[in-house]
């Protein structure tokens, strides 16, 4: 059997940066390889160094370069987010890189695929059909995109496509809720972690002896996530606990609320607003010279709030290497996760995990499938500052209780979240569908 994986033209698969759909293809990928000829597609601009067609775990890597068009039709629709313009998403957008999307299909047509596999750009799948009528192709969502498409430019891809899975049940379950009609060809993948870089059991003795405990967050750098309610509730922990770090892992840059919130939700964007428009403001005044040049990031308005006792104890580290990233999971004492929108998944609380940390969550789509509530981890409502440092608070002053709570995660991590499980089970809906022939119905 062979499988292709078609990925996002804005996502990085190969490591050591990766942006968190690429990671999954990477993943999936050189996973399925044990089973099966894989290949995989990405932008070429996105990976700077590799080579047109490389390899790697026995998954052959197609990047195909972009067009003059696509980079000016990209840069067109990013100078007018800038400027506040409305646009449909990116991520779903038939404006995303549509040269690449033919490019890809056609050299498809040459491969001659047994399965086509989409990672969230559904925009391909009816040029990627026409190319390639005998092929099956799954469609796999990262995330929720109802709120913010509509049904219309939805259903000719899902037509497209015979296989839709997603991430998580909750992903899942609204996908079913739109299109009832595909309910029968629609289910869930979790997303999962390489058990080989995380084989290693966590040292608790060794966290238990060192002075002062470390909160970690690993994740995007973006008002979605939380990183604003993780700061004041970090304030509170600190008046009870001193001798505490908080380490900020991760990309720093405001995704759009288009592609994270629900845009027709007038109260939910007023709470917002004050995130999103002071970035705005602010790199105005900067360009003019009348602020810092970083200025209007959410890392500076983060920073803002933070007094200079509290801004000591808090580290905005950026993307590290993966290496890096695996070993600071391991280093930490409790990982923070306090998302404020609807999470797909979420790979790093699975990962933080697979360290053995404890994980404090916000009830945000999918988390509370991956950390359970009292057994692995606390989960707390979105945006409950003092809920989030309670919780935060019960970990760090029991040494006994993270240890507990650490070795459950990382069972059900092992046992449940791993790459080659997710690889079986997907190989074997493959053979599925590649054993019937392709009748589905229609969504009109």
């Amino acid at each position: 059997m062979k499988i292709a994986f078609v990925n996002q033209p804005i996502d990085t698969i190969l490591p050591p940066y990766q942006t968190s759909v690429g990671a999954c293809t990477y993943g999936l990928a050189c996973s399925l390889a044990r089973l099966c000829d894989v290949a995989a597609y990405g932008l070429q601009d996105r990976h700077a160094g590799a080579d047109v067609v490389s390899a790697s775990h026995n998954v052959t890597f197609r990047f195909l370069p972009s067009t003059l068009s696509d980079r000016f039709v990209y840069k067109v629709r990013s100078t007018s987010s800038k400027f506040g313009i409305r646009l449909s998403p990116d991520s779903t957008s038939r404006w995303q890189f549509p040269a690449f999307g033919r490019q890809v299909a056609a050299d498809l047509q040459d491969q001659q695929c047994d399965v086509i596999h989409l990672q969230h750009c559904s925009q391909y799948a009816p040029v990627i059909r026409a190319f390639n009528p005998l092929a099956k192709i799954v469609l796999h969502l990262h995330a929720e995109w109802f709120y913010q498409n509509t049904p219309a430019l939805l259903r000719p891809r899902l037509n497209a496509v015979d296989l839709v899975t997603t991430v998580s049940d909750y992903v899942t379950s609204k996908t079913r809720q739109a299109f009832p009609q595909i309910r029968y060809r629609c289910e869930t993948t979790y997303n999962g972690i390489d058990s080989n870089e995380f084989s290693r059991e966590k040292d608790y003795l060794d966290s238990r002896h060192r002075e002062e405990k470390l909160i970690m967050y690993a994740g995007a750098v973006s008002p979605h996530k939380g990183l604003h309610v993780l700061i004041d509730a970090f304030t509170i922990v600190v008046k009870q606990l001193p001798n505490v770090r908080l380490n900020i892992i991760g990309f720093q840059g405001t995704y759009s609320l288009n592609e994270t919130f629900d845009t027709s939700d007038r109260t939910l964007l007023t709470s917002l607003a004050p995130f999103y428009r002071k970035n705005r403001m602010a790199r105005l005044k900067a360009k003019l010279s009348l602020a810092p040049r970083d200025a209007g990031t959410y890392v500076s308005y983060l920073k803002q709030q933070l007094s200079p006792e509290i801004a000591r104890k808090v580290n905005f580290l950026g993307l590290i290497p993966r290496s890096d990233l695996v070993a600071s999971y391991y280093d930490a004492d409790v990982f923070a996760f306090p998302s404020i929108w609807d999470e797909g998944f979420g790979i790093p609380p699975v990962e933080a995990m697979a360290a053995g940390v404890p994980v404090v969550a916000s009830r945000s789509g999918a988390v509370p499938e991956t950390v359970k509530d009292g057994e692995t981890g606390f989960v707390v409502d979105k945006n409950d500052v003092d809920g989030l440092a309670g919780a935060l608070l019960t970990l760090l002053k029991d040494d006994c209780l993270r240890k507990h709570m650490g070795r459950a995660g990382r069972q059900r991590v092992l046992e449940n979240f791993t790459w080659n499980r997710v690889a079986d089970s997907m190989y074997t809906r493959y053979q599925g569908l590649c054993a019937t022939d392709r009748r589905k119905s229609s969504i009109t």
